[in-house]
């Protein structure tokens, strides 16, 4: 089962876009390993029907793999 994350959610990964302000994204890795990354969110798109993230260090992360950003757990919003 996949977890689509909140309209609030997004809002607040478009608002640290916008605002081009560092984050810090605690996701879960391809491999199932969780990884931490200090990175700014340059672009949010749609590809295949899933959420993603572009960080300026050029990594690809689905909205369904973030476990939090900055203080903002993910699974919290609904």
């Amino acid at each position: 089962m996949v977890n689509h994350p909140s309209t609030a959610f997004k809002e607040y990964l478009e608002e640290q876009m916008d605002l081009r302000r560092p984050c810090i994204i605690k996701f879960r890795s391809v491999d199932g390993g969780v990884s931490i990354l200090k990175t700014r969110i340059i672009d949010m798109s749609t590809v295949s029907e899933r959420d993603m993230i572009e960080t300026d260090a050029g990594i690809h992360i689905g909205l369904d793999q973030i476990i939090q950003v900055n203080d903002r757990v993910a699974e919290n919003y609904c």
